[in-house]
């Protein structure tokens, strides 16, 4: 039984109206990329660098120090895991929607230009990282 929802109807109110200047399946890879943590911190790791090209090793090691909490602690099978884990699913997942750029033979890193990623790693860096 169907409550009273907008579901499969059009609302009148705007939050609910389908968009017609949004790419669904974009807008779908969009979340699927921000609803994993670590993809998220090097979405965040890029900003903070303000898009330069970054070395796959010094976005592994800022992000095991965040993992961590100190960098006296980090135990170097966290480090190498996290990196295994950056080059072989986390950038290029985030390298092929558009979000950066990942050059795998020379292990660099660059953010790229993604409107709806971009505005949507804004607004979760703001609730993450308070």
């Amino acid at each position: 039984m169907c409550n009273n929802h907008t579901l499969g109807r059009q609302s009148d109110h705007p939050t609910h109206a389908p968009s017609t200047t949004v790419d669904r399946a974009r807008l779908d890879e969009a979340f699927e990329a921000l609803s994993n943590r670590r993809r998220r911190d090097v979405l965040y790791y890029l900003h903070q660098v303000n898009g330069e090209e970054v070395d796959v090793y010094d976005i592994a090691d800022t992000m095991t120090a965040w993992e961590v909490d100190c960098r006296e602690s980090v135990e170097p099978d966290h480090f190498r895991s996290l990196l295994v884990s950056l080059r072989h699913v986390h950038l290029p997942k985030l390298d092929d929607i558009g979000a950066l750029s990942y050059d795998e033979q020379e292990g660099t890193v660059e953010q790229t230009e993604s409107p709806i990623l971009h505005d949507w790693v804004d607004l979760t860096a703001v609730e993450e990282l308070r």
